[in-house]
């Protein structure tokens, strides 16, 4: 159960909201691994195995946190008295917390690429799902390239899995973990270049330099690192440079077109483009200093958003009324979204997440080389990207899986400083570090 659990939440994070590829849900809100991660605690409960969950420190405390931001939102839900539906989100966040004290349980038994492994097969599986559709209905060809249903959320999960790939090489125990690190990198290098979205690609760009750095210090000697930096130089002059003829060239000046398309049009002062993002900042704002304790709950943006100052000067996008009625408004920006949901604290806790997950993140990679300097702020942009440009980052496990996947790291650090009391020296795989780079 524990491969399908992560498995199915991999595939479903990118699944296209389209007919039978959209994600299984048994009940409104609770989906197919949500169901199997409940039935999954049930068992551990009446086995008596429960109490094992809570044994990794870190991992409860960064699954309190998670608690937390729900205990907020049901507060917020009764206070606001939007939708049932907000009470139901609000419950889902208990469901992810516990999934963290899971998930650090499984990477302290059995590893951590045991657990981001089958993730990483689920969630280019659906990214699969989502180039079908979109090579083969031509209603979503944009430009020279198909855009990914749903890029909004599934171009950005599948951008931040080219990262994730570079962290399972990076932490690799057998030859399957390095065809699942490269397999899944490689899809969702195809569906950034084809989503035509400035999220994604900047995303995507920044887990090409971690696989860089990963890569250079996989090969320990100095000739071995200029090839592999030679191969690199290689491979994009081929890329770009091919002849103009070739079908190779096309696609390098289609996906230059795009890239071009998308970053020359960034204006602040453009509601269309930048410009709405960042008044989004003002205008939740304005929402927090009005409701600074609980917020105005999930379903409540729309109508407080829109009798903003910000809102009606003309400076933001429309908000649509339906999607209001709907209670799916929000300012697509996971910070933000808490921010309004939950009011100050709500915003705290959104960002001490942010914080923790790279706080150990930093803590787990020995010694402090460029290397791992490179590698943390590789992770560092990636996720504040996303979560500054996606609503997704706290309400599911794509933050969540590679926070306990560190914490496993920082774990196995700590064992070998105990046992060999002293500074740490790690010389091979699967306790990794940088001493190389």
């Amino acid at each position: 159960m524990r491969l399908l659990i992560l498995l199915i939440a991999g595939f479903n994070l990118t699944l296209p909201d389209y007919s039978w590829a959209k994600p299984v849900q048994l009940v409104h809100g609770v989906f197919l691994d949500d169901a199997l991660v409940i039935s999954y605690l049930f068992l551990m409960t009446v086995s008596g195995t429960l109490s094992q969950l809570v044994r990794n420190r870190k991992a409860l405390q960064f699954s309190l946190l998670v608690a937390a931001l729900g205990c907020l939102g049901v507060i917020s839900a009764g206070v606001n008295a939007y939708s049932i539906t907000d009470l139901g989100e609000a419950f889902r966040l208990f469901v992810l917390g516990f999934e963290v004290l899971l998930f650090a349980h499984w990477a302290a038994r059995y590893g951590a690429p045991s657990v981001l492994r089958p993730f990483l097969i689920g969630t280019p599986a659906g990214g699969m799902v989502n180039l079908y559709f979109s090579i083969t209905e031509p209603e979503l060809m944009i430009g020279f390239l198909p855009t990914l249903r749903s890029q909004n959320g599934a171009g950005g999960m599948l951008a931040i899995c080219i990262g994730l790939g570079s962290l399972l090489f990076y932490l690799r125990s057998s030859k399957k973990d390095t065809v699942v690190a490269l397999a899944s990198t490689a899809v969702s290098v195809v569906a950034v270049a084809m989503s035509f979205s400035k999220t994604s690609m900047s995303i995507g760009t920044f887990g090409l330099i971690a696989w860089l750095t990963v890569a250079l210090k996989a090969n320990r000697t100095p000739a071995r690192r200029v090839l592999t930096l030679s191969l690199v130089f290689v491979a994009l002059g081929v890329f770009f440079f091919a002849p103009t003829t070739s079908r190779t060239s096309l696609y390098s000046r289609s996906l230059v077109t795009s890239v071009y398309l998308k970053f020359s049009a960034i204006e602040l002062s453009n509601k269309y483009s930048v410009g709405a993002r960042y008044m989004y900042v003002f205008a939740v704002a304005e929402v927090m200093a009005a409701h600074p304790l609980v917020g105005v709950s999930y379903s409540g943006f729309y109508d407080a958003v829109i009798k903003t100052r910000a809102y009606k000067s003309g400076g933001m996008v429309d908000e649509d009324a339906e999607s209001g009625r709907r209670g799916q408004s929000n300012p697509h920006n996971s910070f933000l979204y808490y921010a309004s949901a939950g009011g100050i604290p709500g915003l705290l806790l959104s960002v001490a997440m942010y914080a923790l997950f790279l706080l150990h993140f930093w803590r787990s990679l020995e010694p402090k080389r460029l290397g791992a300097i490179v590698l943390w702020g590789c992770f560092a942009f990636a996720y504040f990207i996303y979560g500054m440009t996606l609503p997704t980052l706290y309400d599911t496990e794509v933050l969540y899986v590679p926070a306990t996947v560190v914490i496993a790291m920082l774990s196995r650090r700590a064992a070998l400083f105990n046992r060999a009391g002293a500074e740490p020296i790690f010389t091979g795989l699967p306790s990794p570090s940088f001493a190389m780079v």
